[in-house]
């Protein structure tokens, strides 16, 4: 098997310029005088400190008789050492921020290539993010500008998150939709409580991606990462909002919610700042996540007749099919909204009412 041979070292052309000087017994005035460049230019080049660019290449051809194309050879294949003299070095000193990252479920769902060594996974996460280092990825990520709805069981891990939103960053990038239209968005959500019924997640979630891109709003699912916590988010991508949702707890009822919450957070059009629920939040902050889970909640199941139904005191099964049938919603909705109020313990039989999801393999 043949290997392509990497030199330890190239010299800069600038030693070759040199040579050919001395030869010729020319100076670098000399040269300069003869090709109109600068000497200084020519200073610089000769310690390898400019590069030679083709109209340089071609007044040295002409001055001393060496091709051009010499010339760029040298110079092209001195900048391609040094720039994998770069890449090693990053290689090497960003190691260690990348053993932090989930590489192996990354590269598992395709998002980054497969690789074993520490500053490999180190250069395809920095492709991934789309950086030129380390330091740039902290100042992108390290408070990202999107509103979770997020667990609090679970550590809030910077590299987790943010790979899980790049992901979702990516993805929206391959979405062609118009300008957003905010009435048209509040018409869409309100419609889109039908498809509440729809047990199958292959039939209502292109429904929803296709209605929110109509009226200018990004709608995905991006697939969650161990220890990720964040059930959807949303943010405003070059001027466009986006709704991104996990399957984190892979339940019908959690699955509305958490859209119809982000939903609400894109018509609040608060496009900068951070909260993530459970957390000290600021005053405005907690009124805008508390606004958005009453929406939601209320969007879902009614309020009034919610509390005639749990007035009415008959919490069984039938009841339960009943109410949905009556509001138009599926009986899982119901049965999580009751779970918790704490109106039926988790484990109740009614919990067999609830959809699950899984994610194909």
């Amino acid at each position: 098997m043949k290997t392509q041979y990497q030199p330890d070292t190239v010299s800069p052309p600038g030693e070759s310029l040199a040579d050919t000087l001395d030869m010729l017994g020319m100076s670098q005035a000399d040269l300069s005088d003869r090709s109109g460049l600068a000497e200084k230019t020519i200073s610089q080049i000769v310690n390898g400190k400019a590069p030679i660019t083709e109209g340089t290449a071609l007044a040295l051809e002409r001055v001393l008789g060496t091709p051009a194309r010499f010339w760029l050879a040298r110079e092209a294949r001195y900048r391609e050492f040094l720039a994998r003299a770069q890449e090693e070095e990053i290689k090497e000193s960003h190691a260690e921020w990348a053993r932090v990252f989930p590489y192996k479920k990354m590269a598992d769902m395709g998002w980054v290539a497969a690789a074993s060594k520490a500053g490999d996974k180190a250069l395809n996460l920095l492709k991934f993010y789309g950086v030129n280092d380390k330091d740039c990825w902290k100042n992108l990520w390290e408070c990202p500008q999107a509103a979770f709805r997020q667990t609090t069981r679970t550590g809030k891990k910077t590299e987790v998150i943010s790979a899980w939103l790049r992901r979702g960053e990516i993805e929206a990038q391959k979405q062609q939709i118009p300008d957003y239209d905010e009435k048209g968005f509040r018409e869409v959500v309100v419609s889109l409580r039908e498809l509440t019924t729809e047990e199958d997640p292959n039939k209502f979630m292109p429904e929803i991606q296709r209605l929110c891109a109509g009226v200018g709003v990004k709608f995905l699912v991006v697939r969650e990462l161990p220890a990720l916590g964040v059930y959807g988010v949303t943010r405003w991508l070059a001027g466009a909002p986006v709704i991104q949702q996990s399957l984190l707890l892979k339940s019908h009822d959690h699955f509305w919610f958490t859209f119809f919450h982000e939903a609400k957070h894109v018509l609040q059009r608060v496009k900068k700042g951070v909260f993530l629920e459970g957390k000290a939040l600021e005053n405005q902050d907690q009124e805008r996540e508390d606004e958005a889970n009453r929406f939601s909640g209320d969007l879902l199941i009614p309020p009034r007749a919610y509390r005639e139904f749990i007035q009415g005191g008959k919490l069984t099964q039938p009841a339960i099919r009943a109410f949905a049938k009556k509001i138009n919603t599926h009986p899982g909705i119901v049965v999580g909204r009751l779970m918790r109020d704490k109106k039926l313990d988790y484990g109740h039989p009614a919990q067999r009412m609830q959809v699950r999801f899984k994610w194909a393999e």
